[in-house]
């Protein structure tokens, strides 16, 4: 019997993928095509032939070209889930708008998330999370401003919005009224040298910090920096900024909780 000698064949990418694509083209299956911003899903069958089930245009509009396909019904479904959920909180906002305000001196909740860390900064600091702890520090002896723990949290879900609908008092809705996301790193930039009274580069930290009110629409950017050895001094800076904003611009807007809501 002779022998057989087996020789390895490289076959080229674009080969592979279209390999593969014939071999789900033939199990069944969908496909989607995208031209121009628009999109074209069609259903394969087992032969490999192609129907289209809907498509998207470049506005996201649909056109359903076949209601009774299941990817159809899914996409639908998802759609009316976002759209009562947007319904909900449209409710929401009206009736915040309408709820009466929150006094001068009645506490607001923050979640004040995790500090994210740049590279260089994730390098320099001296234990894990110290500037995060540091950042809690400066906002922790506030009056007014009260930071909301992990378990507090948990509540806040969609499933509270409609809850709070269907009450008396759609604030409590949600833990916290605001939510700050913070970002810090070390960075060279460019101050005033004591010494030479010129313009010179120096290693600062930087932080910043992006605020939006979880009641009314309302997003604003603090930015602070200063040198990377005037660390506590920066930071306080920082926080105080944060608050100023949490306090002067998103708290006049923000409706009264019940008494005894907290």
């Amino acid at each position: 019997m002779p022998d057989i000698q087996f020789r390895n064949v490289f076959f080229s990418p674009a080969l592979l993928l279209a390999a593969v694509f014939a071999l789900s083209a033939c199990a069944g299956g969908y496909q989607t095509t995208r031209v121009n911003g628009a999109e074209k899903v069609y259903r394969i069958d087992e032969q490999g032939s192609k129907q289209l089930v809907y498509e998207v245009d470049r506005d996201g509009n649909t056109v359903v070209h076949d209601a009774s396909d299941p990817m159809v019904k899914r996409r639908q479904a998802e759609q009316q889930r976002q759209q009562d959920l947007l319904a909900l909180k449209a409710q929401r906002i009206e009736r915040l708008k309408q709820a009466p305000k929150r006094h001068q001196g009645d506490p607001i909740y923050v979640n004040l998330h995790a500090v994210t860390l740049g590279d260089k900064l994730k390098k320099a600091q001296h234990s894990k999370g110290a500037v995060d702890k540091e950042v809690r520090a400066a906002f922790g002896s506030d009056k007014v401003i009260r930071l909301v723990s992990k378990k507090d949290l948990k509540r806040q879900e969609w499933a509270e919005v409609s809850k709070a609908l269907a009450g008396q008092n759609p604030y409590d809705a949600t833990v916290a009224d605001v939510e700050v996301v913070t970002r810090a790193d070390i960075e060279e930039i460019y101050g005033i040298n004591k010494k030479t009274g010129k313009p010179d580069k120096m290693p600062a930290i930087v932080f910043e910090a992006t605020i939006t009110s979880n009641q009314l629409p309302a997003t604003y950017t603090v930015k602070e920096s200063g040198h990377i050895l005037r660390n506590p001094q920066v930071t306080q800076r920082f926080a105080d900024r944060v608050k100023a904003v949490i306090i002067q611009k998103i708290g006049p807007d923000l409706p009264a909780r019940q008494l005894g809501a907290r």
